[in-house]
């Protein structure tokens, strides 16, 4: 009988593709499209094995990029689905600043499906996002970063951690600055909410767009200082 009704739903509400909304009659899930999908660009090797930077060439190993020779993270690794380009665009500002937090979920599940050899969402002790502060998010009514974070957990049963790191100061918007402004511009927004452990522990902290990597550096750096054993970053886009 379940499956009669499903089917029966089906019948009158056939799921659609919720990045373009073409019919999926038949196909049994709600996922992307395989045309959506095949719009959407994923980073492969070589890449940079610290902040995850794919590069243009098709052969070749994988080696560290300009940017992590001159610059010093505190980051163990960060990792992104590929270039912040294209549909990805279009999706990602329909989901952040459209309110299509109906998007979070088959974002999330991109997210979840991310597989690496050098990377495992195993070595994982709690998973985090990167926090609003509370103007900005009455403002907006949500923090995409934590709904995706959200999703990300519940695929693999780690815990979310969404009280210890907090947004204690007001920013402006980091991408109306260029990159030594967004470095100044975070720098002491963020803090680790005293009475909240997370020392020794790996954290794999959650955003939706890796662009210079100032704001998850500073986020990196607080929660090193306050115990935390190594911190991963996990994003659907990087600005290339």
């Amino acid at each position: 009988m379940g499956s009669f009704w499903h089917a029966l739903i089906e019948f009158f509400f056939p799921p659609r593709c919720p990045f373009c909304g073409i019919n999926l009659a038949g196909s049994g899930a709600s996922r992307p499209c395989s045309s959506c999908l095949s719009e959407i660009k994923f980073f492969a090797h070589p890449r940079c094995p610290r902040c995850g930077l794919g590069f243009y060439t098709v052969s070749g190993e994988d080696h560290l990029c300009s940017g992590c020779l001159s610059e010093e993270w505190d980051f163990a690794r960060a990792r992104s689905l590929g270039p912040y380009e294209g549909l990805m665009i279009e999706i990602i500002s329909r989901f952040k600043f459209k309110g299509a937090t109906r998007l979070a979920k088959p974002l999330g599940a991109l997210l979840a499906e991310y597989k690496d050899p050098d990377f495992s969402f195993s070595e994982f002790d709690l998973i985090l996002s990167v926090p609003l502060h509370p103007k900005r998010l009455k403002q907006r009514g949500f923090n995409q970063s934590l709904l995706l974070a959200r999703r990300v957990s519940q695929a693999f049963s780690i815990p979310l951690d969404f009280k210890s790191l907090q947004r204690i100061r007001h920013t402006l918007p980091q991408t109306e600055l260029s990159g030594p402004e967004r470095k100044k511009n975070i720098r002491g927004a963020f803090e680790v909410k005293e009475n909240r452990s997370i020392s020794g522990k790996r954290l794999l902290l959650v955003d939706d767009v890796f662009t210079t990597g100032a704001t998850v550096q500073e986020c990196s750096k607080v929660l090193l200082k306050a115990g935390a054993k190594q911190v991963d970053i996990l994003t659907l886009a990087r600005v290339v």
